[in-house]
């Protein structure tokens, strides 16, 4: 259903496809690309917009005003919501964050991202005698730059939008080597050595050096880039919030002093008001530019997250590093959830869309769209604009990914099994798929299913698999036919 914010209620404005999403993804790419244009019916030509990506790091479902949290504080991404067009079923690609992060920049499937990164890294690597000699961290941390610096050979979102004329901005957590080196043309994350991962510093180094500071510390360069652009431009605002380390100032933290609130929960939700407040300077920058009203902000979160406003995750290192067993790094709809939302005044339509599965690999294909740049091919997800304009629109059945990381704390059904050795979880070979109504996780090596029904358990408290084994064997079928089409052997 959309719901249209002026109370108006239209009907369904998609037709469910009677096909599998793979079958779906095997016809659209014999389809052509859809024409572009800048001017909107019956109306003067706009110029190229400004876009801005603001990507929620750790920020769990339903963790926001907009959404009818009664607790946390977000009038910056409430504002910015109730002029978007707004789709409340949504996933990201990972239960994690670096593989949806590759899924914004580059549009691919963390698993189509990864196949490409593996094979540069062994071609860079083959004939590299230190890497051959090496062991242990040492050749841990070699491979990883290796792989790191595959983004220099994929075609990122800053470089396609490069060809319409579009500046670029990086600030944020970032994964893949200097921003220079995925085509933004300004940035804050420089980039690090092997050497560098051997250092205690290594690991946020890793996460993006100093364009981890943006939010927190500092926001010059962001507001440097924005004063001095004369082009159109793209941000990527991806401030390391409300992730780790729980720290809010006071003035953030101050809202929810009163009784009730455990103590993790007033540190994630302050951290949460400090993100949103951090979103409202961005906002004013723009608007002291005179560029907001032709920028186009969308919004995603990474990954979820779990923390009720009662519970006490404080003192148990794995839950308040981690969050709730039903979030971040699980098998849970919890873990991959976000809203994602798209505003440009004057061409979005402020809307409530509650039936259409998208996806985050839907968002590159969209930014384009609306910028008028041609989609490379092998791009899985949809551009959203035939939609977000109230045109007809042929969505998805099915939201599928595959999981390489768990939490070590907790066992597949969200259940605890000590402390954990890595915070950042333990491998795995696992899949979900999401429908309207059902969230499906299969854990292939251990043959162990689970479903939930979204409808009357939208927690997960419940495993259904056995008494619906029609829904398990064809969500299996579904995953094997995207399994064929976007995971390598090996992977």
């Amino acid at each position: 259903m959309i719901i249209y914010r002026n109370g108006l209620i239209v009907g369904l404005m998609l037709v469910l496809s009677a096909c599998g999403e793979a079958e779906k993804k095997e016809q659209d790419k014999n389809q052509p690309a859809a024409e572009i244009t800048t001017a909107s019916e019956g109306k003067a030509e706009r110029t190229l917009p400004n876009i801005v990506l603001i990507i929620g790091d750790d920020h769990g479902w339903p963790y926001y005003g907009f959404l009818g949290d009664e607790n946390v504080v977000t009038p910056n991404l409430d504002r910015l919501a109730d002029e978007a067009a707004l789709f409340t079923v949504a996933h990201s690609t990972s239960n994690h964050c670096r593989p949806t992060l590759q899924t914004l920049v580059t549009g691919l499937y963390p698993s189509q991202y990864s196949e490409k990164a593996v094979a540069f890294a062994e071609k860079e690597l083959e004939d590299d005698q230190a890497y051959q000699d090496a062991n242990g961290r040492e050749r841990q941390a070699r491979w990883l730059v290796a792989e790191t610096h595959a983004i220099t050979e994929v075609e990122t979102l800053p470089r396609l939008l490069a060809k319409a004329g579009y500046v670029s901005f990086q600030g944020g957590k970032w994964w893949e080597q200097s921003y220079k080196e995925a085509g933004f043309t300004d940035g804050m994350s420089q980039g690090w050595s092997w050497e560098d991962q051997m250092q205690s510093n290594g690991f946020f180094e890793f996460m993006g050096g100093e364009g981890i500071e943006l939010g927190r510390t500092t926001f010059a360069p962001l507001q440097a880039f924005i004063e001095n652009s004369e082009q159109p431009f793209f941000i990527w605002y991806g401030p390391a919030l409300p992730h780790t380390p729980l720290n809010p100032p006071e003035e953030h933290r101050a809202h929810y002093e009163a009784e009730g609130f455990s103590e993790s929960a007033k540190d994630y939700y302050g951290n949460i008001t400090w993100f949103d407040h951090g979103i409202g300077k961005m906002l004013g920058m723009l608007e002291e530019k005179g560029a907001l009203d032709n920028t186009m902000v969308v919004y995603v979160n990474d990954n979820g997250w779990e923390q009720p406003a009662t519970v006490e995750y404080k003192g148990d290192n794995d839950l308040y590093s981690n969050g709730g067993r039903r979030g971040k790094s699980s098998l849970f709809d919890t873990a991959f959830r976000t809203p994602i939302f798209f505003r440009l005044p004057g061409a979005i339509k402020p809307a409530e869309n509650d039936s259409l599965l998208v996806n985050a690999a839907d968002i590159v294909p969209t930014i384009l769209d609306y910028a008028g740049v041609e989609r490379p091919s092998g791009l899985p997800g949809y551009s959203l604009r035939a939609v977000i304009e109230g045109k007809e629109f042929e969505g998805r059945d099915y939201l599928i990914g595959q999981v390489t990381s768990h939490r070590g704390d907790s066992d597949y059904f969200g259940n605890p099994v000590g402390a954990s050795d890595d915070l950042m979880g333990r491998d795995v070979d696992a899949y979900y798929l999401r429908s309207l109504d059902w969230h499906f996780a299969w854990i292939k090596d251990e043959e162990i299913k689970i479903l939930h029904d979204m409808k009357n358990d939208p927690l997960g408290e419940e495993n259904v698999a056995d008494t619906h084994p029609e829904l398990v064997a064809t969500f299996q079928k579904e995953i094997e036919a995207w399994k064929a089409l976007y995971v390598s052997e090996g992977q």
